[in-house]
């Protein structure tokens, strides 16, 4: 299994970014010495501020922009083939992150004005060959002001079908609805042994995906 390292002489971003890793639920380790780094850590992520340099290692300015430069390292691989970003629109959007059809990330905006940064923050962050954008066509009002804001930063945008991805309602949230859309190619539909259980939101991206945490867990 594969960890992340951490080597910063920041204590700040050391703080924090170790806080990033213990919510992401990622196995790392805190080195101490550079002279004898175990080989299962693959990456190793250090403070933009650090003067040295290591090998296999991502400098940010901040935790999340390093972790998420850090996943494709993390998994093996110099970057991903394919990025997407699949969005549920709302007053509160979701947003989900899969590269090469592995589940990142998935959380809910704080707000519909928000979604330009937040989306700008994963474009730059994320290493990857290709990148485009799936967005639900519900809520017209608030879809039609997240195209017209991502059409700004002239990104590669299909808008989908998002019939289905919102059931069953009862363990329904935005973040679970833009991981549905961002998989759908004409229709999503739950496959029906999925349908007839009884799943608990906590449960439900990993039943559907493949997920990082169940990747390298």
């Amino acid at each position: 299994m594969a960890r992340i390292g951490v080597f910063t002489s920041d204590f700040k971003f050391y703080r924090d970014v170790i806080q990033l890793l213990k919510e992401w639920n990622l196995p790392f380790l805190s080195i101490e010495s550079t002279e004898s780094i175990p080989e299962d850590v693959s990456v190793v992520l250090s403070s933009s501020r650090d003067e040295f340099s290591l090998a296999n290692q991502v400098k940010s300015e901040n935790p999340l922009q390093g972790l998420r430069t850090s996943l494709a390292k993390l998994l093996m691989r110099e970057k991903f083939d394919s990025v997407v970003i699949g969005i549920d629109p709302g007053p509160y959007p979701g947003i989900a992150v899969f590269g090469d059809n592995v589940l990142m990330e998935a959380y809910e905006c704080p707000s519909l004005h928000q979604i330009g940064g937040e989306v700008a923050a994963i474009v730059d962050s994320y290493v990857y060959a290709d990148l485009q954008v799936k967005l639900g066509n519900g809520d017209a009002p608030n879809r039609d002001y997240i195209l017209n804001t991502l059409k700004a930063m002239e990104l590669r945008i299909r808008v989908v079908d998002e019939q289905n991805t919102s059931f069953p309602h009862k363990i329904h949230d935005n973040a679970l609805s833009a991981a549905r859309i961002a998989q759908v190619e004409h229709k999503y539909t739950i496959a029906p042994e999925l349908q007839s259980q009884n799943i608990k939101r906590k449960e439900a991206y990993e039943k559907e995906f493949v997920t990082l945490k169940s990747l390298i867990g």
